[in-house]
């Protein structure tokens, strides 16, 4: 009887072992939920990771001639990292009546460290240029680039009412009425208008109305012709503020 329990023990024991040995091979993977999410890149970011070749470094954002309103004026200024280089200079400048003052230039090293944020000093204007360094030359700068701020609050974008966007007219003479909410606080308003052939692209524009009554949200006049046009309102800023944005345009059109 001893004998015959042997062989049972024995197949226990194996079985045993590959289990741990089985488990021990097993390699481990993360569960979904401990998986890191790849991280996301933003655009300006994701533009500085193409290195170019060795020269002038290429400038990336803010884009030339960027309008910004922003408080407070943190800016960061990205370029396309340059191939073999070891750093970059970074050269800062702000516009003051007529003349360009200077920050003291900054040195990020680092191949792939192709950007710098700081605080602008005012609503004016700025510029910047990159220059890279791979340890014993200089490139050539960067080209300037320029932006500006402007952090005065803006007035609201006018709700146009009437007409309808898309409204067709068939009464004669073409008088029209064009409405809008009033905005608080506008001085008036810039109205703009325009008639157009009838593929809606090639398009002419009537002088712009300015109306300095900040109580009146209409505008009514004679339109030119059987074809379409199309309309936007500007709020005008009273003291503290700056102008509003345009709304978008609004169509109509006529049938005689």
């Amino acid at each position: 009887m001893q004998r015959m329990r042997e062989p049972t023990n024995s197949v226990v024991c194996f079985g045993i072992v590959a289990v741990l040995i089985a488990i021990l091979c097993t390699p481990l993977v993360p569960s979904a939920s401990a998986q890191a999410a790849p991280e996301v890149q933003p655009p300006a970011a994701q533009a500085v990771l193409q290195a170019t070749p060795w020269g002038a470094p290429v400038l990336v954002s803010p884009r030339n001639g960027t309008a910004l309103n922003h408080y407070p004026r943190t800016t960061t200024l990205a370029w396309q990292p340059v191939a073999s280089a070891v750093s970059y200079v970074v050269e800062r400048q702000y516009l003051s009546g007529s003349a360009w003052y200077s920050y003291p230039a900054v040195t990020i090293t680092g191949n792939g460290n192709s950007s710098y944020t700081f605080d602008f000093v005012g609503d004016q204007k700025g510029r910047w240029r990159v220059t890279a360094f791979d340890g014993v030359t200089y490139s050539p700068p960067s080209v300037w680039w320029t932006f500006s701020y402007n952090t005065i609050p803006q007035m609201p974008t006018p709700v146009l009412t009437n007409p309808a966007n898309n409204e067709v007219f068939g009464h004669y003479p073409r008088n029209i009425t064009l409405s809008w909410k009033q905005v608080p606080a506008a001085s008036g308003y810039k109205v703009e208008i325009a008639f157009c052939d009838a593929d809606r692209v090639t398009c002419a524009n009537y002088a712009p109305v300015t109306i300095t009554d900040p109580l009146k949200s209409d505008y009514t006049f004679a339109f030119v012709g059987a074809q379409p046009g199309k309309w936007r309102v500007t709020a005008l800023a009273t003291s503290g503020y700056r102008n509003g944005s345009p709304s978008g345009w609004r169509w109509f059109s006529f049938t005689q």
